[in-house]
């Protein structure tokens, strides 16, 4: 499984590197925006399947999947490093996306597509930084075998 990558001493949570401190709410706000329009493409996702208004039951269903899925997109949004241009981005997909769920059949259909493209542009900001590439280094067995002959 190997060693948990831990950051440096001093570098709290407070401020993630490579973003300043006032883009972290607006972060969180898209994330939550983005997740609110996933859950508004499924509840008219799930009405167009019904003659009349959707069923309590059917509201359940929508709003148990969807709830948790708009409190991990906005958690992830706030936790990761998502900067000027990745927020532009998110929350671009989210003005389309929330200009076409109105749409017939295919607006969902879109806005579902939208929301998860901001997750996507989300998730990617929020992965570990890359570990420097001269920490670790790979010892062939000849290496090895040397330093026992030196004893």
């Amino acid at each position: 499984m190997g060693m948990p990558v831990l950051s440096p001493a001093g570098s709290g949570v407070a401020a993630a590197p490579g973003r300043p401190g006032p883009l972290r709410p607006l972060a969180l706000v898209a994330g939550g925006l983005t997740g609110l329009l996933g859950l508004v493409g499924m509840a008219r996702l799930a009405a167009g399947a019904f003659d009349g208004p959707m069923s309590r039951f059917a509201w359940v269903v929508v709003l148990a999947a969807m709830l948790p899925w708009v409190a991990h997109v906005a958690w992830r949004a706030g936790h990761g490093r998502l900067a000027r241009r990745g927020l532009a981005l998110v929350l671009g997909l989210v003005v389309l996306g929330a200009a076409t769920v109105w749409l017939s059949v295919l607006g969902p259909v879109l806005a579902l597509a939208c929301a998860l493209a901001g997750f996507v542009v989300i998730w990617v900001h929020d992965w570990p930084d890359r570990r420097p590439r001269g920490d670790d280094r790979f010892v062939r067995m000849e290496e090895l075998q040397r330093e026992d002959e030196g004893d």
